[in-house]
């Protein structure tokens, strides 16, 4: 068991609970997340701080067993520790609630619903094989550090961002080999702002000013490693990696996302790549595989998603797409994976550009269904507000697009074909039901071939088609349901 320092003087620390391990008072930091789903194409101007609401989160290391007491400022009556197919033990004791954990992971602790949840992200412990006065290493210990530029990686460089860091700032990198962001700290992005995109890609802009930047953007790099990092309020895209290949990324934990278009972690025109092991809520898409501008020529494949906990504020889950200009996408996996709070679709392919695609697979997906999914909502305006309060949704479990729209670069959409959805648990609250779930191509100029659902249940219980909401369009030729030719 390890505790880490807690960085008083980073002034976020949480005043909704306290947490104990092994009796030991351990520190809880805060953040803002999304309070709503209402979002908007970027046009300048930041979203509202007045559209955020509160989160708290602990982090600690240990490979065994982990049981935390954690006490509420506020009085509650249930409370749910997500992911459910992890199944901690759960004791409530009065004001506290014990919870026994028995490997490290990242936890959703929820009091009375999803709002003002504790997250619980426990680490390996890893002194990531780093020695800390290496000329090649850029050592951030316990404290906090303000950089508030881009700082620019050069080959054989590490940022090793230790346990007890806040670092302020962005990491950039083009064309270089062997780099790595490891450790347990934190990577606040939150005085970064969102530079105006010049050429749809906003972090290229040379005019945007020091103070912009992604946590993360990689151009044309080889062997990456981002291992272990905490990922704090980004100004968009969180994990940026644009024709990159030969790339790790494990155990990040990304919360407080709460701005414009904050995505997870994008992988654009990039080979041979992972991530694992991982936590993403997100204010958009949490883990995408795209086609995108900045190096359309390189094509995209052997990309693994496995053993991560999402949670999708706005958007997709795990999405190819909706940008997909590329030669061809092949060879996508998202396994083993945990969706505790879903928003617009939870699985999804969206084909806007000319790859063909080939050899997608969702399999082991487990989705979490709760009742408190709102409705989405497109600000339109700087004075408009979210209307939609009380109205809930039931994000699509699936869902199979092609057409060309406003994220598209080319004028016509490639081809889908071997697309499996294979061993995906849904658990459903009492009077769910599905909308339409398509596969529908773009006729015009797309098809889809070979379409495969395998054991899909709701609720321990094997499921239908039909149940689902599975609807073929035109175009589609070969979809089948447990052996079974639909189309």
């Amino acid at each position: 068991m390890k505790t880490y320092p807690f960085t008083e003087e980073y002034n976020k620390k949480s005043d909704n609970y306290k947490v104990w391990v092994m009796g030991e008072e351990i520190g809880v930091y805060a953040c803002d997340v999304s309070a709503y789903p209402f979002n908007r194409v970027w046009g300048g101007v930041q979203r509202d701080k007045s559209q955020t609401e509160p989160a708290s989160f602990v982090m600690l290391g240990n490979n065994g067993v982990t049981s935390l007491e954690i006490e509420s400022t506020s009085d509650f009556k249930n409370v749910v520790v997500r992911p459910l197919s992890k199944n901690p033990k759960v004791e409530i004791l009065g004001k506290r609630v014990k919870v026994e954990f028995d490997k490290c992971g990242q936890y959703s602790v929820e009091f009375d619903g999803m709002h003002n949840p504790l997250l619980v992200f426990i680490n390996p412990e890893n002194d990531f094989g780093i020695e800390k006065d290496n000329e090649n290493v850029m050592y951030f210990g316990k404290g906090v550090h303000i950089v508030d530029e881009r700082i620019q990686l050069e080959d054989n460089q590490t940022v090793f961002i230790d346990e007890g860091a806040v670092l302020y700032g962005s990491i950039n990198a083009t064309c270089k080999k062997n780099i790595k962001v490891v450790g347990y700290g934190i990577l606040d992005n939150s005085r970064m702002r969102r530079a105006n995109e010049i050429n749809g890609c906003a972090i290229l802009d040379p005019n945007a000013g020091e103070m912009t930047g992604n946590p993360i953007f990689f151009d044309r790099c080889e062997n990456v490693l981002i291992d272990g990092v905490t990922f704090v309020d980004s100004s968009g895209w969180n994990i940026y990696l644009d024709g990159c290949e030969n790339i790790v990324v494990d155990n990040i934990k990304l919360i407080g996302q709460w701005r414009y278009n904050a995505d997870g972690c994008d992988f654009c025109n990039c080979t041979n790549g992972i991530i694992k092991n991982s936590f993403l809520r997100t204010f958009d898409d949490c883990v995408t595989v795209k086609g995108f501008k900045l190096n359309n020529n390189l094509p995209i494949e052997n990309i693994v998603a496995e053993n991560c906990v999402m949670w999708c504020d706005w958007g997709k889950a795990f999405e190819v797409g909706a940008e997909t200009c590329a030669p061809y996408i092949k060879n996508v996996v998202f396994r083993d994976c945990d969706i505790i709070h879903g928003s617009i679709i939870m699985l999804d392919i969206q084909h806007g550009d000319r790859a063909e695609i080939d050899g997608i697979h969702f399999e082991n997906i487990r989705m979490e269904y709760t009742g408190e999914e709102l409705c989405p909502e497109i600000q339109e305006t700087e004075e408009q507000k979210y209307s939609m309060h009380d109205n809930v949704i039931v994000p699509a479990p699936f869902m199979l697009t092609s057409g060309v729209s406003m994220w598209s670069i080319d004028n016509y959409c490639g081809n889908m074909k071997n697309i499996y959805f294979k061993d995906i648990s849904i658990v459903a609250y009492d009077g769910m039901t599905f909308g339409e779930c398509m596969i529908k191509p773009d006729i015009s100029t797309s098809k889809v071939e070979g379409v495969y659902f395998e054991n899909i249940t709701v609720n321990g219980q094997k499921c239908d088609a039909a149940y689902v909401g599975l609807k073929v369009y035109e175009g589609v030729n070969g979809v089948f349901f447990d052996g079974v030719r639909i189309d």
